[in-house]
């Protein structure tokens, strides 16, 4: 039996696909009571703060698997009558729009999927630096301007709207999601000058599709690994071959252990006809 072997692990969202190889030595096998070869949804990481890359890029792979072309994108923010004093606040009125949403959905027959970002900065002794702002990810299939006019409290004459907003058709580029997926995620919420433990960043409505992660033992030698991390391309050629569907997106890192050997990784994108515009 062989001491060692290549892995190819699979990670797959909507249109977006990462693909990691590295070595894995039966004894590390034997130890790890996960079963190879299956397919395996994956799921939140537990967020220690949002300065957690896994959360990060948990949120990336949602949204890639849930939204995409002429989906709405949300920037959302306050007037000065209706800033939150307080993120809890902010909280509250989140929950209060959310349900103003539902209802809307629910009155056109249509199920709501969102993802919804929160960012702000405060300072103890300058307040906030940064004003709590919102982002939100969410599907079509109703009237932007009835989504836009959900960011509001109270009814009939005490209607007010919370501030501005704009509803925007999510317009994939050559880059798939990837430029609204970076940017999303990259918001910062920070308080005095430390990362707040144990807050959500980022909530999202419970019935969204899960990325999935596959595992290939098969595919791959150690001499292959091995030359495709020497190689001038890094194995972009090979890559192609593998997976004709897709597409490099930006460059494929390579990186040469001591103790582990080549680790490769590989972003793509599904080739399609996407819009010029973003």
């Amino acid at each position: 039996m062989k001491r060692s072997f290549v892995r190819e692990k699979r990670t797959v969202a909507g249109s977006y696909m990462e693909v990691d190889l590295y070595t894995r030595t039966w004894q590390q096998e034997m130890k790890c009571k996960e079963p190879r070869g299956r397919r395996r949804k994956l799921t939140r990481p537990a967020q220690r703060n949002w300065n957690d890359k896994k959360s990060k890029k948990y949120a990336k792979l949602l949204i890639y698997t849930n939204f995409g072309e002429n989906d709405y994108y949300l920037t959302l923010t306050y007037n000065s009558k209706h800033l939150p004093k307080t993120p809890a606040e902010a909280k509250r009125q989140q929950d209060n729009v959310l349900k103003k949403l539902k209802r809307l959905y629910q009155k056109h027959g249509v199920e709501m999927k969102y993802m919804w970002f929160t960012e702000y900065q405060f300072d103890e002794d300058e307040g906030f630096i940064k004003r709590i702002h919102h982002h939100v990810i969410i599907n079509s299939g109703v009237s932007r301007d009835e989504v836009e006019h959900c960011w509001s409290k109270g009814r009939g004459k005490s209607f007010e709207m919370l501030g501005r907003t704009q509803a925007r058709l999510i317009q994939p580029n050559e880059s798939g999601l990837e430029e609204l997926a970076n940017y999303v995620t990259s918001q910062e919420k920070h308080e005095n000058g430390r990362w707040k433990k144990g807050q959500r960043r980022w909530s999202s409505s419970q019935n969204l599709e899960k990325p999935y992660e596959t595992k290939n033992d098969h595919k791959w030698s150690n001499r292959k690994l091995e030359m495709v991390g020497k190689s001038t391309d890094v194995g972009e050629e090979l890559f192609l071959e593998r997976f004709p569907e897709y597409r490099v997106l930006g460059e494929i890192k390579a990186k040469y252990f001591e103790d582990s050997g080549w680790h490769i990784h590989v972003a793509f994108i599904k080739n399609q006809n996407w819009s010029d515009s973003s």
